[in-house]
């Protein structure tokens, strides 16, 4: 379990407020920074604060991510009860020997869903203590940054207090030539016989990214290339601290000088101490192992990078409980879906990833190949296969830390089974849904048991269910609303033209 001090709120008045002014010209944050206890959890940096205003009040964890391009990223629940004092301009986040004001204009709502995925997920690591809140560049653009994962520590320290010959006192080495470019840190790097490239500073993400197209000039499609070091010309060797993942990236940004041939994860990070200062153009490196690389990654790595479904199963096989079993299945199961491999060969892959999930995110685990694929041009080809993960998330439904999944599944189950004419299937399905279902989806579940009865021929039945979906205060999409009013009119026919239900209509309808 990840443990952090228990003491935060002894620290609300332990620092004297400063003003930092963003170099964009607004102030993304206020305060001395400090140093924090820090932890590398599913990938990421996360760390243990006190959010406090004069009206609000919340003991929580962030997670800090270098790369991200808001300043304080909040999930819907936890921004919608964020409220100020009168006056009031500034969130204090808050440890002790730690404070930052993130000001209140620099406070966003998070798009993606990451901060609750990521709560759900790591709840056992987190305390049961949830995540609110995303820290990014625009904040830590204004301090240098010091990261040592091996002593769970990280430091903030105002960017002009700080530079690199300071730094050189204390690091092993220190990078000069660090640049930002398109609001990403650069950082100069070295390979072959003179080449100079820049690699990405980030603290997202446990993998290391190589440059495919570079990986392919260099006839190293693996990404197995010797002689990369830190700095222009060379100070510390990187190759072989860590494996690396050729993949696509996008295209140069403009004005990033010299080829762009890294982006860099926590597996290359947690290697070093890091401390990494933009605004004073330098990275400050100490180590703390010998290595960081694992055949395990390489294995993984070179077969993503050639789409080899063979050799991703030979990996899953001979290291069944890595770090990347989960990604290599999906990784499998995409490629699968591309290249129409059997739905046999797609839930084997299924399989491989659930055996590394937690019993009580299956379903969400399953469902998350499900909806793609169900939205997708390439449902009505994929029926069955579609069919086959519905079927296998609802089966751990009962134990799932998200049940709310139950009912869009059953949606997309019936739709499916309609659609391969097992009509009582869908019938049965879409009548659980009724059971299990949130009102809000009340129309768009009558709608699909109309479907349903339509096609079992029972228009009584039908009928009504159309009328339902139909209803003025049923809540249902507008395009399934105008569908249940086609139904209505295929179906008027075919009743008796004394049936109450359609006595029960107004001449107009």
């Amino acid at each position: 379990m990840v443990r952090f001090s228990s003491s935060i709120r002894r620290a609300t008045a332990c620092l004297l407020v400063v003003a930092l002014g963003a170099t964009s010209g607004i102030a993304a944050a206020q305060n001395l920074g400090g140093r924090i206890e820090a932890k590398s959890l599913g990938d990421r940096v996360v760390i243990r604060v006190l959010l406090q205003t004069e009206a609000f009040e919340k003991e929580t964890h962030i997670v800090v991510d270098y790369a991200a391009p808001e300043a304080f990223a909040m999930p819907r629940a936890v921004l919608g009860s964020l409220t100020f004092g009168d006056g009031e301009k500034t969130l204090k986040v808050i440890a002790d020997g730690f404070r930052l004001e993130v000001p209140q204009e620099s406070i966003t709502l998070e798009s993606g869903g990451f901060i609750a995925e990521f709560t759900a997920r790591h709840a056992n690591a987190l305390g049961n203590i949830d995540v609110s809140a995303v820290l990014g560049w625009p904040v830590l653009r204004a301090f240098a940054l010091t990261l040592d994962l091996g002593e769970d520590e990280l430091q903030l320290e105002p960017a002009g207090e700080i530079d690199a010959q300071q730094a050189e006192g204390t690091a092993t080495v220190v990078v000069r030539g660090v640049r930002t470019v398109d609001n990403h840190v650069h950082v100069p790097v070295s390979y072959g016989d003179g080449g100079t490239a820049t690699m990405t500073f980030s603290t997202a993400g446990y993998h290391t990214y190589l440059n495919q197209d570079s990986a392919s000039r260099l006839d190293r499609p693996a990404g197995d290339i010797d002689g990369i070091s830190f700095g222009v010309p060379p100070v510390l060797g990187l190759s072989g601290m860590v494996a690396l993942f050729p993949q696509p990236f996008d295209e140069r940004p403009p004005g990033l000088d010299g080829e762009w041939l890294l982006r860099s994860g926590l597996g290359l990070w947690s290697a070093y101490r890091v401390q990494i200062n933009p605004s004073a153009g330098y990275l400050a490196l100490t180590p703390q192992v010998d290595s960081n690389y694992s055949q395990a990654d390489a294995a993984f790595y070179a077969a993503a990078a050639a789409d080899d479904v063979d050799a991703l199963v030979a990996y899953t096989e001979r290291w069944p409980e890595d770090r990347n079993v989960e990604e290599a299945a999906g990784r499998m199961f995409s490629i699968g879906v591309e290249t129409d491999l059997p739905d046999k060969a797609q839930m084997k892959a299924v399989d491989i990833g659930l055996s590394v999930t937690p019993e009580s995110r299956k379903t969400h685990y399953v469902s998350n190949f499900a909806f793609p694929l169900f939205n997708s041009e390439r449902k009505d080809e994929r029926s069955d296969l579609i069919i086959a993960l519905c079927e296998e998330a609802l089966a751990y439904v009962g134990r799932s830390d998200r049940p709310s999944l139950r009912q869009n599944i059953q949606l997309m189950l019936g739709d499916r089974y309609l659609h391969v004419g097992e009509a009582h299937q869908a019938w049965k399905t879409f009548l659980s849904a009724a059971f299990y279902g949130d009102p809000r989806l009340d129309g768009v579940v009558r709608h699909e048991l109309g479907r349903a009865y339509e096609a079992l021929g029972r228009h009584r039945r039908a009928y009504s269910s159309y009328q339902r979906a139909a209803a003025e205060l049923t809540p249902a999409p507008p395009t399934m609303k105008e569908s249940a009013r086609e139904g209505l009119k295929r179906l008027r026919p075919l009743l008796d033209p004394d049936d109450p239900l359609l006595k029960e209509e107004s001449p107009g309808d």
